[in-house]
C-alpha cells in the first residue's frame, strides 16, 4: 500500500516535469492565463488525475483510493479556475468509462467534480500559492473520506488505508508545490534569458541580433508571397553634441523615448529595433515605396516637434535623418544584405544633405537579357 502511494507522488512529479515542458510554449507568466492555456492545462491534468487512478489501492471491489485530487489542486492553483473545472470534469468522466459505472463511481465522479469547482475560488483567492495547495488539499481529503466512508462496509479498512493516504496526500502536495515553484522559477529564467537576448537593454526594442533574424525571415516571406517590404534607417542627428553637453545619462533618456515613439508612429505588425547607438531600424511589412515615404516623414516630423525630457528636468528638440529601401525595388531580390546596404546607403545621402530628412535611393531599373530580369 505503502509503494502504491509512492508512486502516485512519483507519477505526479513526473507530470509536473512534462508539464514544465509544455509551459516553455504558452503564456503562463500572467496572473490569470488565457482561457486556452487553461483549457489546454486542465484537460492534461484530467489526464494526469486519470493514469494516477491505474496506480490505486482497492478498498474494496468498487472503490479505489489515490491521490488523483492532486491534479486537479495543481491545476487551480497553477493555471486558474477553468483548468480547475476541467480537470475535475475529465477525470470524473474518465473513472466511469474506464472502471465502469457503479454507485461508488458516481459518488467519486460528484466530489472530483466537487473539487475543481471549488478551485475556482482557491485559483482567484488572495493567499500564497502554498497555503491555496495546503487548504485545498485538505479539502479534497475530508471530502474524500466522507465518500470512501459511504462506500465502505467496514469503518475499520478504512481505517487502515485512509491515515496513510492523508499524510502521503499531505506531504505529496507540499513536494509537488517545491517542484511546481521550482519549474516555474526555471522557465522564468529561461524566458528572462531569451527575452535579453534579442532585446536592447535599454530601449526594449528588438537588438541587432533579432532585427537580423526578423530581417531574414521576411525578406524570405516577401519572396515567396510577392509583397512588398520597406526598411527605414534612422539615426539622431548630432547626438554626440547631447551627450557630451548634458551626459551620458541624458543621451539614454533620449534613447528611451525615441524608441517610444517609434512604436507609437509605427503600425502595430511593424518591427522596431535599436541597431547600436542612436541608430535605429524599423522593418515595414507589406509595404510600398510611398506608404514607407509618408511613415518615415511622419515620424520624421513627430520627431522633430517632441520635446524630449533630461533627468535634471531640461527640455530638448532633436531631428532624425532616415534613409528608406524597398525590396525589392532598390535592391539584389537575392542578396538580403544589399536590401540593408541600400537602405544605409539612403541614410547617408539624408546626412549628407543637411539632416534632418527622409531619402531613398532611385528605384533600379530592370532589364531582361536572355531570360533573365537584371
Amino acid at each position: 500500500m505503502l509503494s502504491t502511494f509512492f508512486i502516485n507522488i512519483c507519477v505526479m512529479i513526473t507530470f509536473m516535469y512534462i508539464s514544465g515542458i509544455i509551459a516553455k510554449y504558452y503564456n503562463i507568466r500572467v496572473p490569470f492565463p488565457s482561457l486556452r492555456v487553461q483549457m489546454i492545462g486542465g484537460f492534461l491534468f484530467g489526464i494526469y488525475g486519470t493514469v494516477l487512478m491505474n496506480y490505486s489501492f482497492p478498498l474494496n471491489e468498487d472503490t479505489i483510493v489515490d491521490l488523483r485530487h492532486l491534479a486537479i489542486v495543481t491545476a487551480a492553483v497553477y493555471l486558474g479556475g477553468l483548468a480547475s473545472v476541467i480537470s475535475g470534469l475529465v477525470i470524473s468522466i474518465l473513472r466511469i468509462a474506464i472502471f465502469g459505472l457503479s454507485s461508488p463511481a458516481i459518488d467519486a465522479g460528484f466530489v472530483m467534480t466537487l473539487i475543481g469547482l471549488s478551485g475556482v475560488y482557491f485559483a482567484y483567492a488572495s493567499w500564497s500559492r502554498l497555503t491555496k495547495i495546503i487548504t485545498m488539499n485538505l479539502l479534497g481529503i475530508t471530502l474524500i473520506f466522507v465518500i470512501l466512508f459511504l462506500n465502505s462496509s467496514s469503518m475499520n479498512s478504512l481505517m487502515k488505508v485512509y491515515p496513510l493516504q492523508m499524510t502521503i496526500s499531505f506531504v505529496g502536495g507540499i513536494f509537488i508545490y517545491f517542484i511546481a515553484e521550482f519549474i516555474n522559477k526555471s522557465n522564468e529564467m529561461l524566458f528572462l534569458l531569451e527575452r535579453r537576448a534579442s532585446t536592447d537593454h535599454l530601449t526594449n526594442l528588438s537588438n541587432r541580433r533579432q532585427f537580423e533574424k526578423s530581417l531574414e525571415l521576411q525578406l524570405e516571406r516577401a519572396r515567396e508571397n510577392r509583397q512588398k517590404l520597406s526598411l527605414l534607417v534612422i539615426d539622431i542627428d548630432r547626438f554626440k553634441k547631447v551627450n557630451d553637453t548634458y551626459g551620458h545619462s541624458a543621451g539614454d533618456a533620449v534613447l528611451k523615448q525615441l524608441g517610444q515613439l517609434l512604436i507609437e508612429h509605427s503600425r502595430s505588425a511593424d518591427m522596431v529595433s535599436r541597431n547600436g547607438g542612436e541608430e535605429f531600424a524599423i522593418l515595414l511589412l507589406d509595404c510600398g515605396n510611398h506608404q514607407a515615404l509618408a511613415i518615415a516623414e511622419s515620424i520624421r516630423q513627430s520627431v522633430e516637434k517632441y520635446l524630449f525630457a533630461l533627468p535634471d528636468g531640461t527640455t530638448i528638440r532633436l531631428t532624425i535623418s532616415i534613409g528608406v529601401a524597398v525590396f525589392p525595388d532598390h535592391c539584389d531580390e537575392q542578396d538580403d544584405a544589399d536590401f540593408f546596404e541600400q537602405a544605409d546607403r539612403a541614410l547617408y545621402e539624408a546626412k549628407n544633405t543637411g539632416r534632418n530628412r527622409v531619402c531613398a535611393i532611385p528605384k533600379r531599373s530592370k532589364v531582361l537579357i536572355g531570360n533573365r530580369l537584371l
